[in-house]
């Protein structure tokens, strides 16, 4: 599939030696995979992201849950099915070093709308479309 050639050439040309950890959000919300999905629902509320990490008791990141999840589940349900029962297990990941421009092309080939950033087999960040276009907003402006 890949990204559009005009965007790809404005990512380019705005965030040409721009890195994910340029950008990243390094404060992430993170969600338990023992939280119920009502559970899931205060956290959106909270916080207005449409995913989050999904971390076990050893705070180790073991999948990712969003939005969509949420409204796939009876609301009657929320309180009984546990976030570990329904995130996605595939973790599409870069890391602080990589391309802010490689970032976007994998969010779009993979079909999603944020990355975890990952150090190590650790969480130290998520970057998404939008800290993307921010950044490229920001370049062009200033």
């Amino acid at each position: 599939m890949g990204i559009n050639r005009k965007f790809r050439k404005l990512l380019n040309a705005q965030l040409r030696d721009t890195t994910v950890g340029d950008i990243m959000e390094p404060e992430v919300v993170t969600i338990n995979e023992d939280a119920t999905f009502a559970q899931l629902y205060s956290l959106i509320s909270e916080y207005h992201h449409l995913g989050y990490p999904v971390v076990n008791k050893e705070n180790e990141t073991t999948g990712v849950v969003s939005y969509k999840d949420l409204f796939r589940v009876k609301r009657e349900d929320w309180n009984s099915i546990r976030v570990k029962e329904r995130m996605s297990t595939r973790l599409v990941c870069v890391s602080p070093g990589d391309g802010v421009t490689e970032a976007a092309e994998k969010m779009t080939n993979a079909g999603i709308g944020r990355l975890l950033v990952m150090e190590d087999d650790r969480l130290v960040g998520i970057v998404s479309r939008s800290s993307i276009m921010d950044g490229a907003i920001k370049r062009l402006l200033f």
